[in-house]
């Protein structure tokens, strides 16, 4: 009812996911397969990112994340053909305009007004760290904020597949952690200064050829970029 903001594919292309400026998140579905029309749910006004694949069994459901003008982000999961809200991450002091999945899918990061990175991590019942659970529920922390790198609103990131750990506008590395359990750190990698002439607004990883990089600016301008890797990392 009001302006769409973003769409997301889940994988396979058999669900299309919208969010728009009237705060809803809709999934879509194909006549023969889940239905026609929309199935709104109550969701973010931003972006919306499908988890990275479909789980083998109903353990494991597909998830959907949307992030939004209330400094939130907000995890769905698929329960007997409707969408509910399974997890609320908060910790940005803005609005949160972009979030992407690690392959794995056990960690989310996100970018905010606020001018920082925040990566998110699923942490299931029992775990060895000791964060809590609700019952058999799964928890998600931030286990890593990275701020003081960008100047002005982070408005896109994308999480690479070829290059494990490396997102952007900036490219941040992944640290080998000293010991099991010891905190996840990310090190700036790479920097390109004036890459546009105005705002950054997306960013893009090639999903198969490793460090294929494409950013888009209010420049009107759509920029490749070939990522490697610096000695020592």
């Amino acid at each position: 009812e009001s302006r769409c903001w973003a769409l997301a594919w889940s994988p396979g292309g058999a669900l299309l996911a919208s969010c728009g400026g009237d705060r809803t998140v809709r999934v879509w579905g194909r006549e023969g397969e889940r239905g026609t029309g929309a199935r709104p749910m109550p969701g973010a006004r931003d972006r919306a990112a499908p988890h990275p694949r479909v789980p083998p069994c109903p353990r494991c459901p597909q998830l959907l994340a949307s992030a939004s003008y209330d400094d939130t982000v907000r995890l769905y999961r698929e329960e007997e053909d409707d969408w509910v809200c399974c997890a609320t991450l908060e910790g940005h002091e803005s609005t949160v305009w972009a979030v992407a999945w690690e392959r794995s899918g056990q960690r989310l990061v996100s970018c905010s007004d606020d001018r920082t990175l925040r990566v998110w991590q699923r942490f299931e019942p029992g775990n060895q760290e000791g964060v809590a659970c609700s019952g058999s529920e799964p928890s998600w922390k931030c286990v890593c904020t990275l701020s003081g790198y960008h100047g002005r609103t982070i408005y896109d990131v994308a999480w690479s597949v070829g290059t494990p750990g490396a997102f952007g506008d900036r490219v941040f590395e992944e640290a080998t952690p000293a010991s099991p359990g010891s905190p996840v750190t990310f090190g700036l990698a790479a920097h390109v200064p004036r890459a546009h002439a105005q705002d950054v607004n997306g960013v893009a990883w090639h999903p198969r050829e490793p460090g294929l990089l494409a950013s888009c600016g209010d420049d009107g301008d759509i920029a490749f970029w070939q990522y490697q890797r610096p000695e020592g990392l």
